[in-house]
């Protein structure tokens, strides 16, 4: 029997990813995959001038499980589909539950593709095109970093989560203007035992504190029993979240669109990167000071970083002392000499500061709490073994349906004969996207009011296209 015990190393091989949002560019179209007709839910807006205008609208896809993961296809400028946009929680689309995850970015790519196809498939695609749709043809988006880390007690989790809210800011303040509001980069949602905090957008990433301690309001979740679901919840109310979000610009600007950057140990160390940029943005590691210092720990400072440290104790500004000129003080090494022997940040009123610091914080927020869920759980959470069976689940399902659509082709084929076939593909090749609309939209029952007003537009929505 293998040893079930989890290293350092083991639990570096498992960050955790929960959503991402990816783009799937649709491959070129050959003649022997005959004509398609891409599904799309439209839009359409006619002005007061009769101009028709299509714009693409989100619809729904789902994985595994019922969780609805938003789809919307890019038209190019004839109205033509060239690429499809996902919004997925990955946990949700393969596991139906996000609460523990464990994964590798990377795995949410197949996900997508497996899902596209059976989508395509569904809708009449010609199968021979569905197989050339690959990882290839991906790139992120947007991705969400969810990084669980675990506590001994729910108490002790929601404690942290409070002192870090408060902590982060008086940290995050600007040093040149003390009566800066922490709303200015620190803001909250919720209230009570559902609250969570988040940092604004910092360095192209924003990021998102809480505890997913029971199933909320909408939000996805489904267990094979109360049982299940009620241990899964148990271990989440001990776990911190905290959740980074890199947007588009950081991620093209760093070459992290590209799902193959994600691989290996060079994944790896994009986790642990960006980890550990939240660690010196909310500085972890100074290990602030909570207590006055006492007349022996001065010892070591000269005479003026003592006269500082004594103006700053009476609760004085800084920045009007005199040894410390307008403009300079920031930088100033009476500054860095105070921080490093007394572990006190001169630009944090010493009021706030024994009150905001967290003994030990530097281990309480430590890549070594990844949370390892139990092994009788793991079916339940989104962890490595979990995601690469469901990937597997939802591969041959794919490929199952494509190839049922392959059979049903060539029976088609021999029943009418090849040229019945071909003759019935060119006339369809003729149809342009918009004519195909425009009849669904007559087959709805749907007029098209033209407007005459002071040129509002009116609109008329293809509500099941897709669906």
């Amino acid at each position: 029997m293998k040893s079930q015990l989890v290293t350092h190393q083991h639990l570096r091989k498992n960050f955790m990813s929960d959503s991402q949002k990816l783009i799937i560019r649709l491959p070129k179209v050959l003649p022997e995959h005959g004509p398609i007709l891409f599904p799309a839910k439209y839009l359409i807006v006619i002005d007061e001038k009769s101009v028709l205008t299509l714009k693409p609208v989100d619809d729904h896809i789902c994985g595994l499980t019922t969780a609805n993961n938003k789809i919307s296809a890019i038209t190019n400028a004839v109205h033509e589909v060239c690429a499809y946009v996902f919004s997925q929680n990955h946990p949700a689309a393969l596991v139906g539950s996000n609460v523990i995850v464990h994964n590798l970015v990377h795995y949410s790519v197949p996900t997508c593709v497996y899902m596209l196809q059976r989508l395509l498939i569904k809708k009449g695609v010609s199968p021979s095109y569905v197989n050339t749709i690959g990882v290839e043809h991906c790139s992120f988006q947007e991705i969400t970093l969810t990084f669980c880390l675990q506590y001994e007690s729910a108490t002790q989790a929601k404690n942290l989560l409070k002192k870090l809210k408060r902590y982060a800011g008086i940290v995050l303040k600007s040093p040149r203007s003390q009566s800066e509001k922490a709303s200015k980069k620190v803001g909250f949602a919720g209230s009570g035992d559902s609250e969570s905090w988040y940092i604004n957008k910092t360095d192209h990433r924003s990021t998102r504190f809480y505890i997913k301690d029971r199933n909320q309001a909408g939000t996805y979740s489904s267990f094979e029993s109360p049982e299940v679901a009620n241990k899964i919840y148990t271990l989440g109310q001990k776990l911190l979240r905290i959740e980074i979000t890199l947007n588009s610009h950081y991620l093209i600007s760093n070459g992290l669109d590209d799902p193959q950057a994600w691989r290996g140990a060079k994944g790896e160390a994009i986790y642990e990167r960006e980890f550990n940029w939240l660690r010196q943005l909310l500085k972890v590691d100074v290990d602030y000071r909570v207590n006055k210092p006492q007349k022996r720990h001065m010892d070591g400072l000269g005479e003026r970083e003592q006269s500082v440290l004594d103006w700053y104790l009476k609760g004085k500004p800084v920045n009007r002392h005199s040894k410390l000129q307008s403009g300079e003080w920031k930088k100033s090494p009476i500054k860095r000499r105070i921080q490093e022997r007394l572990r006190i940040d001169i630009d944090i009123p010493w009021k706030e500061h024994c009150r905001m610091a967290i003994p030990g914080l530097s281990g309480l927020l430590s890549l070594d709490r990844l949370v390892v869920p139990p092994a009788e759980l793991r079916d339940h959470c989104h962890v490595l073994s979990t995601v690469k069976r469901k990937n597997r689940e939802l591969k041959e399902l794919a490929k199952a349906e494509i190839a049922a659509a392959e059979a049903k082709l060539a029976m088609q084929a021999r029943a009418k004969g090849k040229r019945g076939v071909a003759s019935r593909a060119a006339a369809s090749a003729d149809s342009s996207v918009l004519q195909v609309l425009l009849a669904a939209l007559r087959e709805k029952g749907v007029e098209l009011c033209f407007s005459t007003g002071a040129g509002d537009g009116t609109t008329a929505d293809i509500s099941d296209l897709m669906g």
